[in-house]
């Protein structure tokens, strides 16, 4: 072999030597920054991206996992609606499901405070001061209440809510879906649920809270343990989850006994609904009233 071949391969060796040199460099340097970031306090973290905390509460509650059946709607409850004069209701699915459509839209401003929307659809539907509002959806263009259980709302869950929809000019309700949960009770003891700060971090972990961001409220709720099968009739469990607010603008949601973070699903969740509805066209039981 001539010299200078030679020399070409051990130039060849020493850069790739050299290469893998800086790469166990890089790699020990990152293994020594993960090393070192648990010292680092979440509330240090957070005032480095420039995150604020508002409204952070100074005690963390008990609560318990509970569980609930699915109320079957009567002929009775067509009767209540029935009463009011301005609207037609079925009963669905065996029992499981209420929709109503009204005579003639009723008049609301989707600009009015939540508290006003609110009071009109509970005039309008049985059970309403069972179900708290959550929101406009313009996608799906309805309204979205979700039950509650003692003034907590249960959140995203078919068995438990009321979807009002509006016409297309988004100024008047034209009907509704409805459904409800009954025989809630609790799976044990009550447990103290993770702090506002921990259920924070998860949210920090998983990319959910960005650069000067700041947390305006924390709200207590229910989340489903395991979603109710197609066609499914029984008993339902939720665990209490934590709710927080970002920006005034966006939801998200910690398991509130494990520290899990629970993905929000609200357009699957609309358009599982919205395709039962469309699937229900016809009724099944009780005709119309």
């Amino acid at each position: 072999m001539q010299w200078g071949q030679i020399k070409t391969l051990f130039i060849l060796c020493f850069l790739i030597l050299d290469v893998f040199l800086v790469y166990q460099f890089i790699n020990k340097t990152e293994q020594a920054q993960l090393v070192l970031l648990p010292d680092t306090s979440i509330e240090e973290q957070l005032e480095a991206e420039d995150i604020q905390l508002q409204n952070l509460p100074n005690d963390t509650p008990k609560k318990t996992r509970i569980y609930a059946d699915r109320y079957d709607f009567e002929e009775e409850d067509q009767e209540k609606l029935a009463e009011r004069e301005n609207q037609k209701s079925s009963i669905r699915e065996n029992g499981k499901i209420l929709t109503s459509v009204f005579n003639e839209p009723i008049e609301i401003d989707l600009e009015s405070d939540k508290s006003k929307i609110s009071s009109i659809v509970k005039e309008e539907i049985i059970f309403g001061d069972e179900y708290e509002y959550w929101g406009y959806n313009e996608k799906w263009n309805v309204l979205i209440f979700f039950q509650l259980h003692e003034d907590n709302p249960i959140y995203f869950n078919e068995s438990g809510v009321v979807l009002v929809s509006l016409n297309e000019e988004k100024t008047g309700l034209i009907g509704y879906l409805q459904t409800r949960l009954v025989d809630v009770k609790s799976t044990g003891k009550e447990q103290d649920l993770i702090k506002p700060i921990q259920a924070i971090s998860t949210l920090f972990d998983k990319n959910q809270i960005y650069s000067r961001d700041t947390v305006t409220e924390f709200d207590i709720g229910y989340y489903t343990l395991v979603p109710l099968q197609e066609g499914g009739n029984g008993v339902q469990f939720f665990s209490p989850t934590w709710n927080i607010h970002v920006n005034e603008e966006r939801n998200y949601f910690v398991n509130g006994l494990d520290g899990q973070y629970i993905a929000k699903e609200e357009d699957e969740f609309l358009e599982r609904m919205n395709k039962k509805k469309t699937e229900l066209e016809q009724p099944v039981r009780g005709g119309e009233s």
